[in-house]
This record gives C-alpha cells, structure tokens and sequence, in this order.
C-alpha cells in the first residue's frame, strides 16, 4: 500500500519531535501514514531564537530525520512555485501566512496532501483553498487510533504545552472533541 504523506508545519514539529520519535519518515497504521516537513523548516530552525528556544533541534537523531522529505518531480515543483506565486499574491491582499507557511500550504494544494497546523493565519488560507488541513491534536488522534502512540503520552505532550505557555488554538475544544473532557 502506498504511503499517506501528511505535511507538518515548524510549530507542529516543535511541539511533537521531541516526544514522538522519530516523528518524521516513519509510516504508522493500516494507512502507511508518513509525516514530512519542507526543506525550509531546516532554514527556519537555523534561526538563533529557536535554536536557543530548541537547542534539541541539532542533535543528530533530530536533523538526521528532517533529511527526508516528499519526493516530487521537476513538472510538480514548477506547478508548487506557481501555486505558491497565486497564493503569495492572495496573501498580500488578505493578510496571513509568512512565505514558508505559505508554502507549505501550496505544496499540500499541489501533492493533494493533508497539513498540519495550528497556525490560524495558515489554516485559513488553506480552507479558501479547499486544503485538508487538522490541528496538531487531530493529528494525535489519527496516531492514538494507529496504536503509534498512547494518552498517557498525548496529556504529557498536553501538560508540557501547558507549562511553556505554547497551546494550541482552538485547543480545549479540539481535545474534547476528540478526546473527551479534561
């Protein structure tokens, strides 16, 4: 069965890498899901503030899994940087996303992929675009039900988003809705 690539933006690959590994590369469930980050999110995290913020990020198991990303072919990624410039220009018009977030939602309009975002600005832009895109807890549910990971760890992924002050939007409506009341 062929994989079910799912792309996941840097806030969502902030918030799970460390805890689920390896995140990326590994398929999981019946689905043969396989999560997969753009070569930009390296970029971004070359950035001194997250990498002081997540100085994990350089360890070698960390980088050595965001080496792998989706394979596309020469005639889809000329259609991706023109998916990219139309929707560049929609941005500008409505205010959003940044580029790489802007990104990330043309390669899923192109690759016919689902993203994975709590990004508002970027879960907007894809919804105008009829873009599958699910919180960063909908992707935990998916995992959960794919027996790849288990709640205790899902709440302490929970617990630790809520100590550093990094929650998700939409969060306590997204873990009731799928997990139940906390």
């Amino acid at each position: 069965m062929p994989q079910s690539k799912i792309l996941v933006d840097t806030n969502t690959y902030l918030r799970l890498a460390k805890t689920i590994k390896p995140l990326l590369f590994m398929p999981f469930g019946v689905n043969e899901y396989c999560l997969y980050i753009l070569p930009e999110l390296n970029k971004e995290l070359g950035n001194r503030t997250l990498q002081s913020k997540f100085p994990w990020v350089e360890e070698e198991e960390f980088s050595e899994n965001r080496k792998h990303f989706p394979s596309i072919s020469k005639k889809q990624k000329t259609a991706i940087q023109q998916t990219f410039e139309y929707l560049w220009d929609y941005v500008q018009d409505n205010p959003g996303p940044s580029r790489v977030d802007t990104l990330y939602v043309a390669y899923a309009l192109d690759l016919g992929v689902p993203l994975i975002t709590d990004d508002q600005d970027m879960a907007e832009l894809a919804k105008v675009f009829d873009v599958q895109v699910m919180p960063t807890l909908e992707l935990l549910k998916i995992m959960l039900d794919c027996g790849h990971t288990d709640m205790k760890t899902i709440d302490g992924l929970c617990d630790y988003w809520r100590y550093i002050s990094d929650m998700p939007a939409r969060f306590h409506s997204d873990y009731k809705r799928l997990f139940g009341a906390k």
